[in-house]
């Protein structure tokens, strides 16, 4: 049997209003506001599964605000860019992204696009998670102006985003052990057209790249990074004007780099 979205009843008249502004556009689709984001929490068709759109909305502001807040402090300036998150039920997400099976969420054109499961609306961790990643790829966009190539894009958001997945170190491990770095040209692009024997270890790759350029030259060069692209420099003048070295000579040293780690006891890249 399809259920259509459980919703919250109306806030009582003496009650603390909420801080942002819902509107119900049909049965099965709601949206709330504020006037950095736009949520809109449903499809077109009625969800499988029972849905509290305002207790999802909620944990979303507050996760989005606090990633907000951080991020300003991390590239010292604030984003100005409003975003749009939609919550969609699973197979209208595959449907409208066309997102390969690995995809569990996905950022185009300051739009956050996830599929709505009880994972993740229900699981707060998990929420969190995803809404910190996906928030890091659209504040990038911003800062670079959407020139940064996608190994850094995802780099810095799995270095942002909270806990590394598990699943990395071992894919990393497996593809250096019988093959060099992945060139970083490659990995420009994005990663949704690549082989899905590929992604774990372009994810992983991108990673470990992206915090050894920031251990070496801290994180205020990668916003000196972002800017340089923004203001229309090429991604390799950007690079070494940013980190002090040339691009191909970073990735010279990958390989060597990745294979001495893959021999220590560390878990992630």
């Amino acid at each position: 049997m399809m259920l259509g979205l459980c919703l919250s009843f109306p806030t009582p008249a003496n009650a603390e209003a909420p801080p942002y502004q819902r509107a119900k556009i049909s049965e099965t689709l709601t949206s709330f506001s504020t006037p950095r984001f736009t949520l809109y929490i449903g499809g077109k068709k009625p969800h499988k599964e029972r849905i509290n759109a305002n207790d999802i909305a909620e944990k979303s502001f507050k996760i989005l605000n606090q990633t907000y807040d951080e991020l300003s402090r991390i590239f010292k300036t604030r984003p100005t860019k409003k975003v749009v998150l939609r919550f969609l039920p699973p197979e209208e997400f595959r449907r409208q992204t066309g997102a390969p099976e690995w995809t569990s969420a996905m950022y185009f054109r300051n739009e956050i696009t996830i599929p709505l499961t009880k994972t993740t609306g229900w699981d707060e961790e998990e929420l969190h998670r995803a809404l910190r990643h996906e928030y890091v790829h659209a504040v990038v966009a911003e800062l670079s102006n959407y020139k940064c190539p996608a190994w850094m894009d995802e780099g810095i958001a799995q270095l942002l985003e909270g806990q590394i997945n598990p699943l990395l170190g071992p894919a990393l491990r497996k593809w250096i052990a019988i093959n060099q770095a992945i060139p970083l040209d490659w990995l420009h692009n994005g990663f949704t057209t690549l082989d899905s024997a590929y992604v774990p270890a372009a994810y992983a790759q991108s990673l470990f790249a992206v915090r050894k350029l920031i251990q070496k030259n801290g994180f205020s060069a990668v916003g000196r990074y972002l800017r340089h692209l923004q203001k229309g420099k090429s991604e390799r003048d950007a690079f070494q004007l940013a980190f002090g070295m040339k691009k191909a000579r970073f990735e010279h040293q990958l390989t060597s780099e990745i294979r001495r780690w893959s021999q220590s006891r560390q878990p992630n890249p």
